[in-house]
């Protein structure tokens, strides 16, 4: 069985010819593995998503997740890398240790009414939150489906499709629209104090984060890639407790997920929400999720409980901590690898319990792809 067929077949609950093998390479891991140097990314967005789509291609993975990135010019000097304008003149520095995203000098660059902005919301900070009240809600413009294709990103999945043809899956990244947007247009403390002083913010702004995810699947739904990653990292167990999650997250993530499944009835949504999600287990059911990832064990959660919480007929995705890849040998990190894939059952995708560190070992992503092979 070839990758894409073995990916699709477990993503839709079926049994393929063995467990898929699909953990969460970002770029920073990318760029080692394909040696493209992280200024070159930096400075061209779809140099990034192929990157990324190539890694993990070269690897043998099973499937590989398509992020976009931010559109800017970066320069580095010395140990910095500096985002500036078309004359050269810095306008903030990209925290290349962290997220790769650009914080500007000047908080007022962060407009979510422009879309080049809003787009890559995450990629895009200040020292002040960029919502501050209703008002800001407002301005915020979920950029449309066509944006997306206009910017070049549609030619640049098309010819990654193309490239992969049958040896690997491809997963579109729909980013959040709940407490991870909420988080980053508000900073965390404020956000979570919100829960309790202005609820109606909270939802307002989460009802624009849905609508932008929503366009975002519908541009990668369009371009045939009908695997969709939801990602709200931050709405965990241990940021906040399953009444607030049933209260905030879960009427916004079943909006989500009930539009992208009306859009394409092809369409496979999966959660990735890192930490501990043991407890939200039933209500992830609720919200149409077709299978539940990461399965952090940082968050203190095994495969073998999730399984248990969430019955034989969802499928799981996950569980293999991300610090062995940087220190277990791969004699450990094939055992680990195993013993997920038991815990794990039948509907069941081998992958890290978040996204893999910089300074994973290679030979640990070859031992996590034999430990499926068997």
């Amino acid at each position: 069985m070839r990758p894409r067929e073995r990916f699709l077949r477990a993503m839709a609950g079926e049994t393929p010819d063995r467990v898929p093998v699909a953990p969460k390479i970002w770029v920073d891991l990318a760029c080692r593995v394909m040696d493209v140097p992280f200024l070159d990314v930096l400075n061209d967005p779809m140099l990034g998503l192929k990157t990324v789509a190539r890694a993990n291609r070269k690897l043998g993975m099973d499937a590989a997740r398509l992020f976009t990135f931010a559109r800017r010019r970066v320069r580095k000097s010395g140990e910095l890398y500096l985002h500036v304008d078309s004359r050269g003149r810095r306008l903030g520095t990209v925290d290349i240790s962290g997220g790769w995203a650009t914080h500007f000098d000047d908080p007022k660059r962060v407009d979510l009414s422009d879309p080049e902005i809003m787009v890559h919301y995450s990629h895009f900070a200040s020292a002040e939150p960029a919502v501050r009240g209703p008002e800001d809600v407002r301005r915020i413009v979920p950029p449309l489906a066509r944006f997306y294709d206009e910017a070049g990103y549609g030619r640049a999945v098309d010819e990654m499709a193309a490239e992969a043809g049958d040896d690997l899956a491809l997963i579109g990244d729909c980013s959040s629209g709940t407490l991870a947007f909420y988080v980053a247009l508000r900073g965390m403390t404020p956000a979570l104090l919100d829960f309790f002083d202005n609820p109606a913010l909270v939802h307002a702004a989460m009802d624009k984060g849905v609508a932008y995810a929503v366009e975002r699947a519908r541009f990668f739904l369009a371009h045939g890639v009908t695997t969709l990653r939801y990602n709200d990292s931050a709405a965990n167990m241990s940021v906040i407790s399953p009444a607030q999650w049933r209260e905030f997250i879960l009427p916004h993530v079943r909006e989500f997920c009930a539009e992208v499944h009306r859009l394409d009835a092809r369409a496979k949504v999966y959660c990735h929400i890192c930490g501990n999600t043991l407890p939200i287990i039933p209500a992830l059911l609720e919200t149409g999720l077709d299978c539940i990832g990461p399965l952090d064990p940082l968050g203190g959660m095994t495969v073998a409980e999730a399984r248990r919480a969430a019955g034989p007929e969802v499928t799981l995705m996950g569980g293999v901590n991300t610090l062995s890849f940087v220190h277990a040998t791969p004699e450990a990190l094939r055992a680990e690898a195993r013993r997920c894939i038991e815990e794990g059952g039948a509907r069941y995708i081998l992958s890290s319990g978040c996204a893999l560190p910089r300074a994973t070992r290679i030979e640990n992503l070859i031992a996590l792809r034999e430990a499926a092979e068997g």
